[in-house]
């Protein structure tokens, strides 16, 4: 064999040589990019993955891969410092995923569709639904208004969670409770920031709030969309009472400033009154500006919104100050300042917090108590129910 010939049948056994080390590393590239792409997810979806329990009812969020707030804070904790759904202080144990191919692979026996990814299509229909025991669930805190594009969807649901009281589950803002009861086992991410955990009792300190807290209105604003004419009542009750305003969507000052988080609390709580103003008037929508910004941070909401009677089911008693009920803005200007000069009335407003406690959350993602009462639902043995036109049930807005 001359030189030559030995030589190029080298080069020959090491080409294919290298070629396969080639193919064997690129593959190996693949495979990872793949896991560390669901890992990204969620640390512990591959857990439940790895972990899986056939036994337990499985809770998938349906979600399209756009849809950043579903993605980003309910998928991978962004809002809640990295803390995803579980279920470990829950008396029922469910699975929580947010793999789309979880759908076919694991038949889930909850499908949730988030009402913001309706934005996209969600490449779904009745026909796909895996069995008669499968519930289908819309879900959504927002009005109407802030997602319209779901009333387009053709979808049949079984369940509702949303913030109207008639849901089958309530994802509510915050509500209120007898003093003598104790927190539910599902509420332990609840907050209450005048509440003595030895004897129970408010720690509200009514004359010294009445002398500490500033005899103007609070008004934070963030989204700009709104039914609801509040910038002009806000600005016409401005040239009476003064209003101090944040946040991205400032309608009485454009300089307004956007409060950091730290900011934002400490702020929270200088004020004897918040103007908690919603987008839209809506059944039963009263969102945190009443429940957490005003009420847990022990001021007095002035409220728009929903009818007056709505107010009175789902607010503490004698709590707010209903915007409707006076003829003009000089007439509930005269109100504020006698609230302001008189602690015996500010005292009025407050007296609710002696026989109740509330119960809300710093973040409405801040949701193991959702997925507990979603998780207990599955267990029990319920005739099946259908929503041919949710939307028009949702919708009820003036």
């Amino acid at each position: 064999m001359t030189f030559l010939t030995r030589f190029l049948s080298w080069f020959y056994n090491w080409k294919y040589k290298i070629l396969i080390v080639i193919i064997i590393i690129f593959f190996s590239w693949f495979h990872l990019s793949i896991l560390f792409y669901y890992h990204s997810l969620s640390p512990s979806f591959i857990v439940y993955n790895k972990h899986f329990n056939q036994s337990l009812p499985l809770i998938l969020l349906y979600t399209h891969n756009r849809s950043h707030k579903a993605r980003n804070n309910i998928c991978r904790g962004t809002r809640n410092g990295g803390h995803v759904v579980n279920f470990e202080r829950c008396p029922k144990k469910c699975q929580f995923s947010c793999q789309l191919q979880d759908f076919k692979q694991r038949s889930p026996l909850a499908v949730l569709c988030f009402g913001e990814d309706f934005y996209w299509s969600l490449n779904l229909t009745d026909q796909d639904r895996l069995s008669y025991k499968q519930r289908w669930i819309f879900w959504s805190w927002e009005a109407p208004i802030n997602h319209p594009e779901y009333s387009r969807s053709r979808l049949t649901f079984n369940w509702t969670m949303t913030y109207r009281q008639d849901s089958d589950i309530i994802h509510d803002y915050g509500r209120y409770i007898a003093r003598n009861l104790s927190y539910s086992i599902r509420d332990y991410q609840a907050v209450d920031f005048y509440l003595s955990k030895e004897t129970n009792q408010s720690t509200f300190d009514a004359g010294k709030e009445f002398s500490a807290r500033e005899n103007k209105i609070l008004w934070i604003v963030s989204n700009c969309k709104a039914r609801i004419n509040r910038r002009q009542i806000g600005t016409k009750l401005n040239s009476y009472f003064p209003i101090d305003q944040y946040g991205g969507c400032s309608l009485l000052n454009k300089r307004a400033k956007i409060l950091s988080p730290k900011d934002f609390e400490q702020t929270l709580f200088k004020y004897k009154f918040y103007l908690a103003f919603e987008n839209s008037n809506c059944q039963d929508y009263i969102t945190e500006k009443a429940f957490y910004n005003a009420l847990a941070h022990g001021s007095i909401p002035i409220v728009l919104g929903t009818d007056e009677n709505n107010y009175k089911n789902i607010l503490p008693p004698n709590s707010f100050i209903y915007i409707e009920h006076y003829k003009n803005m000089s007439d509930l200007a005269n109100q504020l300042r006698n609230i302001s000069q008189n602690l015996d009335l500010f005292k009025f407003y407050h007296q609710w917090r002696i026989h109740y406690r509330l119960i809300v959350w710093p973040s409405n993602y801040f949701i193991d108590n959702l997925f507990c009462n979603l998780c207990i639902k599955l267990y029990e043995d319920e005739k099946p129910k259908s929503y041919n036109n949710f939307s028009r049930w949702l919708n009820q807005c003036k």
